[in-house]
């Protein structure tokens, strides 16, 4: 027994010893240190070429390294061991594997005398650290990583180089690069999610010039083939003059030129000029694009913004399927026949494709080429499989060619600027017609401000939304974009009277409330339930305030209490690109929604509350049908059935679902009519909210006969048409409309010839009705000054003496001069305001034999007045006494 004692006394004191020699260990020998997420770096470090560092260098390197991975798990894990290594002045185990992760972070090669270089880096990249520790993060993670391995060879070399021996801003530019083309909706600089940011895609004539730049940079290459120097410098020299537009390109490919003469001649060969063009190929600010499709899309594209990256994808497509002029032969527009590429364009995209080793990813792209070949020399319809050949060859070419090639150029972000205004004139249009066969709705993005006045046909825009307001991650309401937070309401309001310049004409404004995937994405996720009810709480406050809170206080009072008070908007549309689908973020919405519509309803003024949404996203998650209809109507799933035998397919709800539609047009707008057909909904409830779902579309002012198209087809099948961005500064419209768009060549002409219902016959108002309903307020102000003032002569008259004898006539004259132009404003007004057509509507014949009874009551009883003899005393005889 007590040989057992003793036994187990010695295990544990072996025990201890070996315990303390391995803690030790870090100190003073050099014992392995094995870790579990240690095997992917590579154990190139030499611990005895550390020996010469002193207790004070080590400690200096432990904090270098402190600095840069502090942030790190397994850093914080390796600070906390009792022994401190990390902290010790040692270089132990630990220490040292930390100095092999930096070596393998920063693409350090461990050859030859490398200890100076290694820990000058870390100095470096310790202060980079400190000043931009957001950047340094980026660098540490396995994604950077992932795509510096995998670009292309020379680009990956080069960024090589920019981590091990890079300036701070060589790093920032790097960083840039990266997040830009792998994180959707990166800003550079932008930290603050209070800032809510907003993108469009566009590509402009710059962009062009960019894209086919690096063919110009290859035939200047080409001209110095041959050329021998001197020296480096004057070889030096000339690629600099070759690149002298890309003067940072330049300096990030200088270190991989010298490298490639370090032992060859300075003479610029046909593998220099490869290797020069194998080089721009890694660059996204040097992207290339074929110069026959950038040809097609420079025509087609340049310089017209989309709201959403899925609308320029599907565009750009869609030009391309038109310019390979295959199946088509139902197709009768003749300006997308005119896209059809000549054979010789042809040739030259076929020959590119399949020698340039950058598209040798395309799938089956010789199968493809010879399908389309072929298709091109006959005429006549495709098939099924034919047409999904064609339309997945397309849809690689854009992934394969096109879009790696904008990728980098087309996502534009504006910024907003307090300074810039706007103003809208309808130079004379009128109001909005009265018989539009549906709602018109144009969005005025907000980066159309140009501090110029801006031509607007009110006539045909029912109404008007501007397109910039967006939120913070509390609720609160802000402008998307604006980077300083120098976003003031009311000072906006004042400097850009554009809500007044809208109702003037009756048209309505709406306000778009925008947020982006990103912030879905990023932020919403992280929050729980009550906060992200609490930013939907203080978004409702707020768009309550916007609507409700009146533009000029002193209105009332100048008109009486007559016309209504002018607020700072009619409705509201909510554009939440990519909203999640989950349970609690679409009942979270749906409740938000519904409470904001009650609110508004109780506050009267008709506000609308409409829903924005990409054709790509329709019937998913919140914007399935059946959720739309409930949010529309106020019926909820529970409710009676009688509840919907009170609706009626002609309701005009305050509601309206504004769809996106992608390109080709005259496919998706048949499709979203299909689905919505297709989409569980029958009878009734299917035709009201095919009543109230209004395409938008792009119109790129080329192809009139599509619009007509278009135009037509939105009449026959949904409640409207929209317009993204809406058309301004368009030409005069004639007095006389022609029957077709391509010879009207307005959209304004075109809505009002096609758009309108049978009985106007296509023709625009009067220029009677035109010039009243525009100045309705001041009719309303004269009848209102001729009725007063009509009412006191009255009074007068009746009430004095003073007034009969030999001015009674010119009396009579004056209360026929206030009486009648008061009955005539009065006629008028009742025949064009938009307030009161309804009224007039299908009694014009009772009210003018009315008005003319009492204009001619008026002018009999004057006459009878002016006629009728007063007995007068007697003169008497003075008698004399």
């Amino acid at each position: 027994m007590h040989l057992k004692k003793i036994a187990l006394i010695w295990l544990w004191i072996i025990a201890g010893i070996g315990m303390s020699l391995l803690y030790a260990s870090d100190v003073s020998y050099p014992l392995h240190y094995e870790l579990d997420y240690d095997q992917h770096y590579n154990r190139l470090l030499d611990r005895a070429l550390f020996t010469q560092l002193d207790h004070s260098a080590v400690y200096r390197v432990q904090q270098d390294l402190a600095a840069v991975y502090h942030q790190d798990l397994n850093w914080k894990r390796d600070i906390r061991l009792s022994q401190q290594p990390l902290s010790d002045g040692v270089i132990g185990p630990v220490t040292l594997f930390w100095l092999q992760r930096f070596a393998h972070d920063f693409r350090i090669e461990p050859i030859g005398d490398y200890v100076d270089d290694l820990i000058n880096r870390l100095e470096k990249i310790a202060e980079f650290s400190n000043l931009f520790p957001e950047e340094t993060m980026i660098l540490l993670s396995a994604d950077f990583a992932e795509w510096n391995d995998t670009e292309p060879s020379i680009q990956r070399d080069l960024d090589y180089d920019i981590r091990r021996f890079g300036s701070f801003q060589a790093l920032l530019d790097l960083v840039y690069r990266y997040r830009s083309l792998n994180e959707l909706f990166y800003i550079p600089g932008m930290a603050d999610d209070s800032v809510s940011s907003l993108f469009y895609y566009q590509l402009t004539q710059e962009d062009f010039k960019l894209l086919q730049s690096k063919t110009q940079i290859m035939a200047a290459l080409q001209k110095l083939e041959n050329k021998q120097f001197e020296n480096f410098s004057l070889l030096e020299e000339a690629v600099s003059g070759v690149l002298q537009t890309y003067p940072n390109l330049f300096q990030r490919l200088l270190p991989a030129i010298q490298k490639y003469y370090r032992n060859k001649p300075f003479t610029i060969t046909k593998a220099f000029i490869a290797f020069l063009n194998q080089a721009m190929m890694g660059d996204p600010h040097m992207a290339a694009l074929n110069n026959v499709i950038a040809g097609l899309l420079e025509t087609e594209l340049v310089d017209i913004a989309y709201p959403a990256q899925t609308l320029f994808d599907h565009a750009a497509q869609a030009k391309i399927i038109a310019a390979l002029g295959v199946c088509t032969a139902s197709l009768h527009n003749q300006y997308t026949l005119s896209l059809i590429f000549s054979d010789e364009d042809f040739l030259a995209l076929e020959k590119d494709l399949l020698n340039n080793q950058t598209y040798h990813n395309m799938p089956e792209i010789r199968k493809h080429l010879k399908l389309i070949r072929g298709l091109r020399q006959r005429s006549g319809a495709c098939n099924e499989t034919e047409q999904q050949d064609v339309n997945a060859f397309v849809s690689n070419l854009y992934a394969n060619v096109v879009q790696p090639a904008i990728a980098f150029l087309y996502q534009k972000r504006p910024v907003f600027d307090t300074s810039a205004t706007f103003e809208w004139d309808g130079s004379g249009c009128g109001c909005v017609l009265d018989k539009l066969s549906g709602t018109v709705y144009g969005f005025y993005p907000y980066w159309l401000a140009d501090n110029e006045k801006q031509t607007v046909d009110f006539s045909v825009l029912t109404r008007v939304a501007y397109y910039g307001l967006s939120f913070d991650t509390s609720g609160s309401i802000n402008h998307a974009n604006d980077d300083k937070s120098n976003f003031d309401l009311k000072r906006f309001l004042k400097k850009n009277p554009f809500v007044q310049a809208a109702r003037k004409h009756d048209s309505k404004v709406d306000w778009v409330i925008h947020k982006d995937r990103y912030f879905w994405d990023k932020t919403w996720g992280t929050l729980d339930s009550s906060q992200k009810a609490n930013i939907f709480a203080k978004l409702s406050d707020d768009i309550f305030q916007l609507l409700t809170r009146t533009l000029d206080a002193d209105y009332a009072k100048w008109t009486f209490g007559i016309l209504p008070t002018p607020t700072q908007g009619d409705g509201v549309t909510f554009d939440f690109r990519g909203y999640p689908k989950d349970a609690v973020s679409i009942d979270l919405l749906n409740r938000f929604y519904d409470e904001l519509t009650k609110r508004l309803n109780t506050a009267g003024n008709d506000y609308f509350v409409n829903i924005m949404v990409t054709q790509s996203e329709l019937d998913e998650g919140f914007y399935r049908f059946t959720n739309l209809l409930e949010r529309m109507t106020g019926i909820q799933p529970n409710d009676a059935p009688s509840s919907y035998q009170q609706l009626d397919i002609r309701d005009d709800l305050k509601s309206k679902i504004l769809v996106l539609l992608e390109e080709p047009v005259t496919m998706t707008k048949k499709d979203l009519r299909l689905r919505i057909e297709n989409g569980g909904l029958y009878g009734i409830l299917r035709g009201l909210l095919l009543r109230n779902v209004i395409p938008v579309i792009e119109f790129d002012g080329h192809n009139w006969e599509q619009l007509e198209d278009d135009i037509v087809y939105f009449k026959d099948n949904f409640g409207g048409a929209g317009f993204w961005s809406m058309p301004l500064n368009e030409p005069a419209m004639p007095a006389e409309l022609s029957g077709r768009c391509s010879e009207i060549q307005t959209i304004g002409g075109c809505l009002v010839r096609h758009f309108q219902q049978a009985e106007r016959d296509g023709q625009p108002d009067s220029l009677l009705d035109q010039f009243v309903c525009e100045n309705r307020h001041f009719f309303w102000t004269a009848l209102m000054i001729l009725a007063v003032l009509s009412f006191i002569l009255l009074v007068s008259y009746q009430c004095s003496c003073r007034f009969y004898g030999k001015n009674k006539n010119l009396y009579f004259m004056v209360i026929f001069v206030t009486i009648i132009p008061a009955l005539i404003v009065a006629l008028l007004l009742l025949l064009y305001d938009p307030m009161l057509e309804t009224l007039a509507e299908g009694n014009i014949p009772l009210i003018v034999v009315i008005s003319g009874g009492i204009l001619a009551s008026i002018v009999f009883y004057l006459k009878q007045q002016s006629q009728r003899k007063r007995p007068t005393r007697p003169k008497q005889k003075a008698v004399i006494a």
